[in-house]
């Protein structure tokens, strides 16, 4: 006799542990652009994988296990797949790696989808960007800020005495003027300035960025200071996301940092086309909505923690 039910739960535990596997995969900082590939194919197979990615990164995020970005976290995929069980798998990793998956201490901090603005001892402000982390080391000689992980957006009271200096990394950024910001973007630390100059060393090299441009630190390099649009790369100040000409990949990746769950584009010639649109991120919930009246795309949503993006 065929038995559909046992065969249905066999499909299923299938299902959860290939999305575990994916997700460990994909966790791990070694994950290619091969990877992220073939783990479309693999989503688009059957519909009960997105549903059980889902379940995945939902129990994940769930139980507060988000890596902290801001040092490297090497995770075994052996050891996070050990088990047999998805669940089995979550909960195994969790408290294999908790220890190593504690937020970094920090004297203020934003969560997802939220920003803060911070009066600094000195008088000087931080603007915190969503996701974002940043302790104090004030002494009677130097005013030093060190970013733990996200973006901050910087207004420095003016003190000849006591250099202002914010350290991101190996990265550090000492102000000749008032206003200019830090991000950490995946393997890069970009430092823009909004008015007057600001000085960026790494144990290697130094270089002087002036009020409209940014540079890039990656790889131990800084990039050649830049002319950029610092209104738009600065924009969340003021709410809203603008994104010119930018790839949808790239604006998709930026727009998930302002809300739970994750976000793929599936198709690659659409992840590759330009987009221009202007989001409100003041309305996290709506990112969704917005992106799909406003471009010629296909959103479909498997649970709070997981949307895949067609063209239409």
């Amino acid at each position: 006799m065929h038995d559909p039910i046992g065969k249905s739960q066999q499909a299923s535990a299938n299902a959860s542990r290939s999305a575990a596997e994916w997700f460990a995969r994909l966790l791990d900082d070694s994950a290619t652009p091969n990877d992220l590939a073939d783990f479309r194919a693999w989503l688009e197979a059957d519909p009960s994988h997105a549903a059980a990615y889902a379940d995945i990164e939902r129990l994940w995020l769930g139980a507060g296990m988000v890596p902290d970005r801001s040092e490297p976290v090497r995770l075994s995929r052996r050891k996070l797949l050990k088990t047999g069980g998805a669940l089995l798998v979550v909960a195994s990793s969790a408290l294999a790696t908790a220890a190593y998956m504690r937020p970094l201490p920090a004297d203020f901090r934003t969560g997802k989808g939220e920003t803060r603005t911070v009066t600094l001892p000195d008088g000087s402000t931080a603007e915190l960007s969503t996701a974002s982390a940043i302790s104090l080391a004030y002494t009677a000689t130097q005013r030093v800020v060190t970013l733990v992980e996200g973006e901050a957006f910087f207004t420095v009271a003016s003190d000849s005495s006591r250099p202002f200096v914010v350290s991101a990394g190996t990265l550090k950024t000492v102000a000749l003027g008032t206003q200019f910001s830090v991000s950490e973007e995946d393997d890069r630390i970009i430092v823009a300035v909004a008015e007057h100059s600001v000085r960026v060393s790494s144990p290697f090299e130094a270089t002087e960025v002036q009020e409209g441009q940014s540079v890039v630190f990656a790889n131990d390099r800084i990039s050649k200071p830049s002319e950029t649009d610092v209104g738009s790369r600065l924009s969340w100040r003021d709410g809203k996301l603008v994104f010119i000409s930018t790839p949808l990949e790239d604006a998709v990746r930026a727009l998930s940092k302002w809300r739970r769950g994750k976000m793929i584009v599936m198709d690659s010639g659409l992840a590759r086309r330009p987009v221009t649109l202007i989001v409100d991120i003041r309305r996290a919930g709506n990112i969704l909505q917005t992106l799909e009246h406003g471009l010629p795309i296909r959103v479909d949503t498997y649970s709070p923690w997981l949307a895949l993006i067609y063209p239409r």
